[in-house]
């Protein structure tokens, strides 16, 4: 159900690879949640040193001087594209003076690997993790440039001048006795948001994609809540076309997942501030972007489409007034709700796996699906890991917004969105909800029925209890008897109408909601048949005169676990096909499910009087 040309196109026009090379790289995924794969600790500490030093060297006609950044098993792949940009990476490597400090990154390695360089970091410059290789960036120059050559001529310049190298990996080296200040250790700087400058440099065609694209320059800065990056951007005839550079510095799938804190634009300039999703990253992304004077007619280089905010490969699509990072304006959409029953045991994070597995498939049939998760309680702990010494403040808070959880094939959406436990918050995300999406899921801040008990106006328009299928009890255990009296004869009979009552009493209990349920949703095992015997048919009719009907079956296949290799097997209809799952039971389910939902819908809309007319869906194949 997912397209790979539509994977391929997002990740290759910001990374600058080969359709063919990413493809094959893609091919090898089990799961398309992250098309750029982020970089380790240590890796990120390197590719952050590299790219602070690209991005302050002049003249460069494609952004940090990177024609291309290919991700690997083992590190990354850059393809600089002039000799100029090459020998300002030397500028970071280690040599010590006779009498002066050390000069350059001290732990900084190169080492020539065939025909190109290969730049790591000493065991001892890094927190190293048995799970993780030694970091490695290699380096590759013009076509035909010799690269021993430049490393050989800036070695016997250093040395020339009465230094020593400390750069070659073969050479023993000890760690520095004491820690250097963090003012003259670069390192110590960038490691408190090198995942940042990582994700930056892993996607250098962002910005030569944008309108009007002239140059970058990057630059680090030190402030009361860590290191911040700051990039200066020229833009030369039309607008700034800031939103399409929020929206993909937002996305999570093929961005870099940041979120929005303030955006600022005039007729000549323009500033957007961007904070991390993650707490282990302490810095702020500020994009300053200055107009400059119009360039001759012809040279200003147009926009490229970028296939992970829906531009077209040929022209870019138009922005409506008004909306930047968010969904485009559809019809009104109906909201579902998932509780937990009371003796469930699921739990919300449960809930919100299988309603992003339903969403998935709907996504694959050509809806636009949301997906609305409240914060729940926090003990507080692990807020803010790795706070350097000279960090006195807080990272500013960013508000929550409408985020991508895959590709969908268009003219399919998935989306999501986390919002703090307050009425005003739940009511907004719900307010745009209904207009930005065909369909909605909406988990509460509590996962049980009964305390899930809404306090704000915002309703959902179906409440449904999702519960493990088991087969219904047949029979009542004498006194003294402990065994499983499921499918056994040892025991008082019950009847289907019986059973239903005794199945209601166990898991909802005697209490009534403030809110009453439309219905029920079963998930089953991967193994267990998805068709209920006779038995378990005339109980589900008695649920259904008594106000709990079950509404559909779903197969349950764990957890989703997040980030790169994180899970050996795909969550979603919109991931590639492995075992044990079977997508074709996932979509068949989601689709019985969906036309139930609007049958009951329609049913509930009749009910109540409703002048409304729930129109049928459009786009959708049954």
């Amino acid at each position: 159900m997912y397209c790979m040309d539509q994977l391929g196109n997002a990740a290759c026009q910001l990374t600058g690879e080969s359709l063919e090379g990413v493809r094959r790289r893609l091919g090898g995924l089990d799961r398309f949640d992250q098309l750029v794969p982020s970089a380790s600790g240590e890796q990120a500490l390197l590719e952050a040193a590299l790219v602070s030093a690209l991005g302050t060297v002049d003249g460069q006609t494609r952004p940090f001087g990177v024609r291309e950044a290919k991700p690997v098993e083992e590190g990354l792949v850059l393809r600089l594209e002039r000799p100029a940009d090459v020998q300002s990476l030397f500028g970071l490597l280690p040599y010590r003076t006779k009498k002066s400090p050390w000069r350059g990154v001290r732990g900084l390695t190169v080492q020539m690997d065939g025909a190109r360089l290969r730049f790591g970091l000493r065991p001892w410059a890094f927190e190293a993790s048995w799970r993780s290789p030694a970091p490695a960036v290699w380096v590759s120059g013009p076509h035909g440039e010799d690269l021993s050559a430049l490393l050989a001529a800036h070695t016997d310049q250093v040395t020339a001048s009465g230094h020593v190298v400390q750069w070659d990996p073969l050479r023993e080296e000890r760690g520095p006795g004491r820690r250097e200040p963090v003012e003259r250790s670069l390192l110590r700087r960038l490691i408190v948001s090198c995942s940042m400058g990582s994700a930056l440099l892993r996607r250098p065609r962002l910005w030569d994609s944008l309108t009007g694209y002239v140059g970058v320059r990057l630059s680090t800065e030190m402030a009361d809540h860590g290191l911040d990056w700051l990039i200066e951007r020229q833009v030369a005839g039309g607008g700034f076309d800031e939103e399409r550079l929020i929206e993909v510095l937002e996305d999570r799938i093929a961005g870099c997942g940041l979120r929005l804190l303030d955006h600022a634009c005039g007729p000549e300039n323009c500033t957007v501030r961007m904070a991390p999703r993650w707490s282990f990253c302490r810095g702020v992304l500020t994009i300053r972007s200055s107009r400059v004077p119009a360039a001759p007619a012809g040279s200003i280089p147009v926009p490229r489409p970028l296939t992970a905010v829906g531009d077209d490969r040929h022209v870019s699509r138009p922005r409506p007034a008004g909306h930047g990072t968010e969904p485009d304006v559809l019809k009104r959409s109906r909201v579902v709700q998932f509780l937990d029953a009371p003796s469930g045991g699921l739990g919300r994070d449960h809930l919100a796996r299988v309603a992003e597995r339903i969403a998935a498939a709907w996504a694959a049939r050509g809806l636009a699906v949301g997906l609305l998760l409240v914060e729940g309680s926090s003990m507080g702990l692990f807020r803010d890991p790795g706070r350097p010494e000279w960090a006195t403040a807080a990272m500013p808070k960013a508000v929550s917004t409408w985020t991508r959880l895959r590709l969908a094939p268009p003219p399919g959406q998935l989306w999501s969105m986390t919002v703090p436990n307050t009425s005003d918050a739940i009511g907004a995300a719900l307010q745009h909800a209904h207009g930005g999406f065909d369909q909605v899921f909406f988990i509460g801040a509590y996962d049980g029925w009964m305390q899930e008990v809404t306090s704000s106006k915002w309703a959902a328009d179906l409440r449904i209890l999702v519960h493990h299928a088991r087969p219904f009890q047949r029979h009542i255990p004498f006194p003294g008897k402990t065994t499983n009296t499921t499918h056994t004869n040892d025991g008082v009979p019950l009847t289907p109408a019986e059973s239903a009552v005794l199945w209601r009493s166990e898991h909802l209990g005697r209490s009534v909601c403030t809110h009453p349920l439309n219905g029920l949703l079963l998930l089953t095992e991967s193994d267990e048949a998805a068709t209920p015997d006779e038995f378990d048919l005339a109980v589900e009719e008695q649920l259904a005169r008594y106000g709990t009907p079950v509404l559909g079956r779903f197969p349950d296949h764990g957890l989703i676990m997040r980030g790169h290799g994180s899970s050996d097997h795909p969550p979603t209809v919109l991931d590639p096909q492995a075992k044990p799952l079977d997508h074709a039971r996932m979509a068949a389910a989601a689709d019985a499910l969906h036309r139930r939902l609007w049958s009951e819908l329609t049913s509930t809309a009749a009910r109540q009087s409703s002048p409304t007319v729930i129109p049928d869906v459009p786009r959708f194949s049954s």
